[in-house]
């Protein structure tokens, strides 16, 4: 009779499927709360964003063209294809009217195309962005296209880019050892405005070059590995984007591209903060005593 008792026990139905459903909701319930938390993370990360005016602007102005092929549009030789502008015409009439487009010459133009679809930035600011170049450049005597490169390399084109030892924007202007130049942009937060900081970056950049002697340890110092020796991995890294952008410039494109997939990012020294393209030591952009 006890044997009977305890196999009833033990082969009850009911007991069992009570347990298997109480399992099953402890489950669900997991997972729901999982689901939850990752929701919150993400709602609040997205308000942190949305909370500061300045990221928030220049994010908004800088959506990035997801998807696109680099030589979408063009032919093997670099030239805009029939068939393909054809068949964005109505697209791009309607962008045209929607938007005041910053007017390029060729060459100029040509650099815009690059770099925007190189780095899957929209057009219309990688264009304010080149025009920012041109100015800074004429006005430091630096090379627009050497300063083009430079953002390339910085910051792959994304405006409000960060690193962890407080470099800023498209440059990456070291903002805690150069915010007296921010001042006439309104402060160091214009370190995030792509204007200013390409206007700061450039006027460091050319002073950098003047005193090294020459746009290598010019590029050297701004990288701040200059100050200690080394650096030239840098310097070699920014003088291909510039002769990958000298090649759009004069139209060929198809060329440019090509270099661009060669040149494989992460080949740099095992010592490199590969996130920030600086030396652990190094304080970029710093002007030396």
């Amino acid at each position: 009779m006890r044997s009977q008792s305890i196999f009833r026990v033990v082969f009850n139905g009911r007991a069992w499927r009570r347990a298997a459903c109480d399992t099953y909701e402890g489950f669900v319930a997991s997972v729901r709360l999982c689901v939850s938390m990752v929701g919150v993370a993400t709602l609040t990360g997205a308000v942190a964003l949305v909370s500061l005016p300045v990221a928030r602007d220049v994010v908004a102005r800088w959506i990035p063209e997801a998807g696109a092929h680099p030589m979408a549009g063009f032919d093997a030789a670099g030239a805009p294809n029939p068939a393909a502008v054809a068949e964005d015409g109505a697209d791009a009439s309607a962008a045209d009217d929607a938007d005041d487009e910053i007017d390029l010459d060729a060459r100029w133009s040509r650099v815009a195309t690059y770099l925007s679809r190189r780095y899957h930035v929209a057009d219309g600011p990688v264009r304010e962005m080149v025009v920012a170049a041109q100015k800074a450049g004429t006005e430091n005597h630096v090379d627009p296209l050497l300063v083009l490169a430079v953002v390339a390399v910085e910051s792959g084109m994304n405006p409000v880019a960060q690193s962890p030892v407080g470099a800023q924007g498209l440059m990456q202007v070291m903002t805690s050892v150069h915010s007296e130049l921010f001042e006439p942009h309104g402060g160091d937060q214009a370190a995030l405005e792509p204007v200013a900081n390409i206007k700061v970056g450039t006027a460091i950049l050319g002073d950098l070059i003047r005193r090294g002697g020459s746009v290598e340890k010019g590029l050297e110092l701004y990288v701040g590995a200059g100050l200690t020796g080394g650096g030239s991995w840098y310097a070699v890294r920014v003088q291909a984007e510039l002769g990958r952008l000298r090649l759009a410039a004069a139209g060929r494109l198809a060329e440019a591209f090509a270099g661009a997939r060669a040149d494989l990012p992460g080949n740099v020294p095992a010592n490199l903060d590969a996130s920030t393209n600086r030396a652990p030591a190094a304080r970029g952009g710093q002007l030396p005593s």
